[in-house]
């Protein structure tokens, strides 16, 4: 993988075993969210189940990378970020789906990217027996090497990293959240 001419931009397609998940676009109904995921991998892909890195890429600049292992594969993963102003959710999951819906006011093309870890055949011993399984890497470990690769190409995590650049929430979007708090 190469970084390009400038500081914060990154060729996503040359990391060796990335799939293109599909591109976030804007949706016209009464819902509060006014965006979605519109897939372009395979249905095999979307509903895989093991754990998965994701990528948020900007206008070709990575701005999260997050994991997730939660039942339902990456489609799952991002309708949490969907509905992301509805029910109770987390101030990183509100957060970001007002950063997108920004982005998507400004035009900007938002594409989502994933790894996903491999399975791994294990032996496991009992008291008096072994068995064959079928397991996976610890996705956080997957997730931590990425930010860290991040990290010494760009002196910085993704923009969206908040916590990880040890930056608090824009206060737009801390204002935002509290009104939601406050009106469930």
């Amino acid at each position: 993988m190469t970084a390009e001419a400038n500081t914060t931009t990154f060729n996503i397609d040359a990391v060796d075993g990335i799939a293109y998940i599909g591109d976030i676009i804007q949706k016209n109904t009464g819902a509060k969210g006014k965006w979605k995921l519109d897939f372009k991998c395979s249905k095999e892909t979307k509903d895989k189940e093991n754990g998965r890195i994701y990528f948020i890429v900007v206008d070709n600049e990575i701005h999260k990378i997050g994991s997730s292992a939660c039942k339902g594969g990456i489609k799952t993963t991002f309708a949490f970020y969907e509905g992301g102003l509805g029910g109770s959710p987390s101030i990183r999951t509100f957060g970001i789906h007002l950063l997108i819906q920004e982005q998507l006011n400004l035009n900007k093309t938002i594409k989502i990217y994933a790894i996903f870890n491999e399975e791994i055949r294990v032996v496991t011993k009992g008291l008096c027996s072994s068995v064959e399984k079928i397991t996976y890497p610890d996705i956080k470990v997957t997730e931590d090497l990425c930010r860290e690769d991040y990290k010494k190409m760009f002196n910085k995590y993704p923009v969206w990293n908040f916590q990880e650049n040890v930056e608090e929430w824009p206060e737009r979007i801390k204002l935002a959240y509290k009104e939601q708090v406050s009106n469930r």
